[in-house]
Parts: structure tokens; sequence; C-alpha cells
């Protein structure tokens, strides 16, 4: 049976993949990559739709994928009185900052837009590319939240009337997650453990606070990969991603840390 952690060995072969193709490359101050980050990340490809693609979420008619869904809901539960129950709560938020303290920990350097402009401007370019791509499959899935599903409470009580009822398949804060997880370890392989471990935690959050199930935050993962994979694709992407990786290189050698260099072309 399914765990919340079973598919985790699934993801990271893919990330590790993509980290080792990238090329070595010198490094650049933090000032000149400033100077060059107005022009970049352009994008001019367009995210695939993920309703052309996913399939239908698991229905009642499909006992055993339904099981498992619910089975996971109720392991989630059982922790929301936990450290990682509360830590769940707070992984609820979407904005921009909150990304760049929980992925920042997993770098091990303090990310803000102010420090880190160029890295700031490839996070939100990468997730709010990647959740452009299932806005339309979440509306026509329909699929019904768990906690609304179940006439349970969720963790979180006050989101209830601002998330959409219907609008559990596939997660969104999924997609937003792992699209970020996938181009941090593009620019920093060394610590994609603790980068894919964020991403992870949270989907995983999704579910224990009783937004999402299983397979909702899988097939978020999915839809992030895919939307991902488009935007490597695109010149101007590449050149933000670039930017982005010499701006941590930079960062880390101001404060005496050890980095990895890595371009892509």
């Amino acid at each position: 049976m399914a765990t919340l952690k079973s598919y985790r060995s699934l993801y990271i072969p893919v990330l590790l993949v993509l980290a080792a193709a990238l090329s070595a490359c010198g490094v650049t101050s933090r000032q000149a990559v400033s100077n060059k980050l107005e022009d970049a990340g352009k994008i001019t490809v367009v995210c695939p739709e993920a309703r052309l693609y996913l399939p239908d979420f698991p229905s009642f008619n499909d006992r055993q994928a339904f099981f498992n869904d619910s089975l996971q809901y109720r392991r989630g539960m059982a922790v929301r009185d936990t450290e990682r129950g509360r830590q769940a709560v707070l992984d609820a938020r979407t904005d921009l900052d909150f990304y760049l303290q929980r992925f920042g920990a997993a770098l091990g350097v303090k990310l803000s837009e102010k420090e880190t402009p160029a890295i700031a401007k490839y996070i939100q370019t990468t997730y709010k590319f990647a959740r452009a791509g299932i806005s339309t499959a979440k509306s026509s899935f329909a699929r019904r939240r768990p906690y609304s599903h179940f006439k349970e409470s969720s963790a979180i009580a006050v989101d209830e009337n601002s998330v959409g009822e219907f609008t559990s398949y596939p997660s969104g804060h999924t997609v937003r997650a792992w699209s970020i997880a996938m181009a941090l370890v593009a620019i920093d392989e060394a610590h994609y453990s603790g980068i894919v471990k964020v991403g992870l935690e949270l989907g995983e959050s999704r579910i224990i606070t009783g937004f999402h199930y299983a397979s909702d935050v899988e097939y978020g993962r999915i839809s992030a990969s895919v939307a991902f994979a488009k935007l490597v694709s695109d010149p101007e992407y590449v050149k933000l991603m670039n930017l982005a990786r010499r701006e941590l290189e930079a960062l880390r050698q101001d404060t005496g840390q050890k980095d990895a260099s890595f371009d892509i072309h």
C-alpha cells in the first residue's frame, strides 16, 4: 500500500539527470547579475494544458485507487496535532517570500527579493508558469475536496471558503512547490536532497490539511514536471536560469560557502 513517502524515489533520479546535464561556468558578481536581470525571463512558450494529458481522478467506482486516496487522507488527519501537522498549516502559503524562505533553508542561504533578485524572479517565473497550466483542468475535472467529501473540517477552516470546493484535482500548491524544486535542483545539484525534501513536503502538507487527496498531489507533480520541461525549451528562461545560478554562486562566494557551478546552454 502506498504511503505519503512512497513515490519519492520516482522523482529524485529525474532531477539528478537534469542537473548532471548542466556544464560548468565561472563565477559572476551579484551586481553583474542584477544588471542583466531586467531583460531576462520574458517567456514566449505556452504552458501545456494539463486537462489534455491528465487522466480522470480516481472515482468511487475505482475502489482500490479511491481507497488509497481515502487511506492517505486518514493518515494525514492522524498527524494534524503533531509538529508535522503544524508545519503543514504553515505550508499553505503561496507567496514568493514564503517560497524563498522555505527553499532557502534547503539551499543553506538566505533568499530575498532584495538580496537575491535573480533567484526570486527565477522562482516566481517558474511557479506562475506551471500553475497556469492547470487552471482549466481544476475547473474541468471539478473534483470535490476531501474535507468536503467526508463532511469534516480541514486543518485550515479559514481557507475553506476561498479555495473552491470542487477544485481538488490536481493540487495547485503541489504544482508550485514541485516546479520550484525542479528549478532549484537545476541550479544547485549539490543540495538536491534538501530541495527535493521541501518540494515533497509541501505537497504532502496538502494531504495532511485535508485539502487534497494523494492522487491530486501526485498528478500535480506530473503537471509541474511537464511545465518545467517546456520552460527549459525557452531561451529566455534558460538565460534567467543561468543568472539565478550565477547569483547563488556569487552569494556563496561572498559568504565563504562552497558551491557547485553549473550552466545550461
